[in-house]
C-alpha cells in the first residue's frame, strides 16, 4: 500500500470515489462482509463505475489501516492525488478571485485538522496551508474528520511559514491573524480581500513571529465565562464570517 492514500469511513470513501476523474488505475476498496445500507451501496456502484477493484475483508483487516479512525467497514486506498495547481499559481488565482486562503499555524491535532479542513470546504475554501513541522500529517484520522473534504481541498505544506507570509503580501493578500486580544472587529473580515486567514495553534496561538506580520488581527467577542475557543470552532466562525457576502 506504498505511495497511497488510507480514507477510512464511509462518507469520506464516498466523496473521494465521487471526487476521481473517470478510473483512477491502483485504486482499492475494502469492505467488511457485514456492511449494508444504502450508503454501502452507492459506495459499490460508484466503485463499479470508477472502475476500482472491490473486496472483502475481516475485522482485523480494517482495526491494522484505520489507525484510530472508525473504518465504519469501509477503507479505501488510492494513489495520492496531484495538486490542480502548485502554491504559486494557487496564489495568483485566489488574488485574481479576491479569494480565501486558509493558513494553520501548527495545528498538532489530527481531530482539528480534520474538523478545519470539513468547515474550510463547506465555506468555499478550496485551499489550506500547513508549515512543514510542528503540523498534524493529514492521515486517516483527519480524512475521515473531515468527513471527505479532503477530496476537496488543495493541502499545500510550506517550509518557512514566515517567508510564505511575506510572499504571499507581495501577491496582493491582506493578512488576518486571530487572537483573543485582536483588535479588528470580525465583521470587518467580509470587507478584506483577497485574504490569508491564520489560524494558530490549539494552545498558544499564533507565534509571535506570524503576529507581527498580519496586517490585521481579529478577535471573536465571547459572551460566556469561557474565555477561549477550540481551534477548529474558532476557524469555522472566522471563516464563515469571511465567505459571507
Amino acid at each position: 500500500m506504498e505511495n497511497k492514500e488510507v480514507i477510512c469511513g464511509r462518507n469520506p470513501v464516498y466523496e473521494y470515489l465521487k471526487s476521481m476523474d473517470g478510473n483512477m488505475p491502483g485504486t482499492e476498496l475494502f469492505f467488511a462482509s457485514n456492511a449494508h445500507g444504502k450508503i454501502i451501496s452507492d459506495i459499490r456502484d460508484l466503485a463499479r463505475n470508477r472502475g476500482v477493484k472491490v473486496s472483502e475483508r475481516d475485522r482485523e483487516f480494517f482495526a491494522k489501516y484505520s489507525s484510530g479512525a472508525n473504518a465504519q467497514g469501509v477503507v479505501l486506498f488510492a494513489p495520492v492525488k496531484e495538486k490542480k495547481m502548485d502554491l504559486d499559481e494557487t496564489m495568483d488565482r485566489l488574488v485574481s478571485e479576491n479569494g480565501v486562503m486558509v493558513v494553520l499555524d501548527q495545528i498538532t491535532d489530527p481531530h482539528n485538522l480534520g474538523s478545519i479542513i470539513r468547515s474550510a470546504e463547506a465555506l468555499g475554501c478550496d485551499t489550506i496551508v500547513l508549515p512543514k513541522a510542528n503540523s498534524a500529517d493529514v492521515n486517516e484520522v483527519v480524512r475521515k474528520t473531515s468527513a471527505g473534504a479532503t477530496a476537496y481541498v488543495d493541502i499545500h505544506r510550506v517550509s518557512n511559514l514566515s517567508r510564505f507570509i511575506d510572499d504571499a503580501k507581495e501577491k496582493g493578500f491582506w493578512v488576518v491573524g486571530t487572537s483573543d486580544h485582536g483588535t479588528t472587529e470580525i465583521s470587518k473580515l467580509k470587507e478584506i480581500r483577497p485574504v490569508c486567514i491564520i489560524i494558530g495553534s490549539e494552545g498558544k496561538g499564533m507565534r509571535r513571529l506570524t503576529e507581527e506580520k498580519c496586517d490585521y488581527v481579529v478577535t471573536i467577542p465571547l459572551r460566556g465565562r469561557v474565555s477561549s475557543l477550540n481551534a477548529s470552532v474558532a476557524a469555522g466562525i472566522v471563516l464563515y464570517e469571511a465567505t459571507k457576502s
